[in-house]
């Protein structure tokens, strides 16, 4: 099992759904420090629900005042029209869902 972490999103034109993101494999499976292999790359939706699917583990990342601090655990979720999209696991953790990463 591998390790993502998202760092940044891109919206579709509603502006509600995730259409992109930013993310990169953690080095090593290493979670503290949270780096990344290579430099963060640009992935669709169906990219990352793929990698869940495989088993995979993806978590946002933010970088806070006092360092980077993890969210809960990336899913896919399905909208009322049946598309596809992503979410956090958990919304117990105010500030840190996809909708508060950076945008690009």
């Amino acid at each position: 099992m591998a390790l993502f972490f998202i760092e940044a999103v891109r919206f579709d034109g509603s502006g509600q759904r995730v259409a992109k993101v930013r993310w990169g494999k953690s080095k090593g499976g290493q979670v503290m420090p949270p780096a990344m292999v290579d430099d963060p790359q640009e992935a669709d939706v169906q990219t990352v629900l793929d990698t869940i699917a495989n088993g995979d583990e993806v978590l946002p990342k933010f970088h806070g005042e006092n360092g980077i601090i993890l969210g809960p655990k990336v899913v896919g979720i399905y909208y009322e029209d049946g598309a596809s999209g992503l979410s956090t696991a958990s919304d117990d953790t105010p500030g840190h869902s996809l909708n508060d990463l950076p945008s690009f």
